[in-house]
C-alpha cells in the first residue's frame, strides 16, 4: 500500500453534508476490482457522479456511488495502463460494509492492497 492515500476534499464534504455528519468517517481500501466489478456497483446503485468515457457504452474512469439505503458511498479510479480499479468505502459504521465486500469478493483482483 502506497505510504499515504487520500481522497479528494469533495468526496468528505459530499458525505458529511449528504447524511449530516460532522466528523470524517471511516474509510477502508479494498483490493482492486475488475471492471464488470465497478460496471455491476454502478447498474446496481446510484450514481452520484463520474468521469466517464462513452464509446458503445461507458467506461468509468473516476466515480462516487451511493450504496444501497445505507449510509455508505464507494469511490472508484481506474488505474493507468490497466483495466483494474482502486476502490474505496466511506462510512460511519464498518459493519455496515460486510455485505458490499461479500458481494465485491468475486470482483477482486488478486493483486495486494
Amino acid at each position: 500500500m502506497e505510504e499515504k492515500e487520500t481522497l479528494p476534499e469533495h468526496i468528505f464534504e459530499r458525505y458529511k453534508r449528504h447524511f449530516g455528519k460532522t466528523h470524517m468517517p471511516n474509510i477502508i481500501r479494498t483490493k482492486n476490482v475488475i471492471k464488470s466489478g465497478v460496471d455491476t456497483l454502478v447498474s446496481k446503485n446510484k450514481l452520484i457522479w463520474s468521469f466517464s468515457i462513452y464509446n458503445e457504452g461507458y467506461n468509468h474512469l473516476e466515480g462516487l456511488v451511493h450504496w444501497g439505503s445505507s449510509q455508505v458511498y464507494v469511490y472508484f479510479k481506474k488505474l493507468e495502463n490497466e483495466n483494474t480499479y482502486k476502490l474505496y468505502i466511506i462510512n460511519d459504521n464498518l459493519e455496515h460494509a460486510n455485505p458490499l465486500l461479500v458481494g465485491l469478493n468475486k470482483f477482486f483482483t488478486i493483486d495486494k492492497i
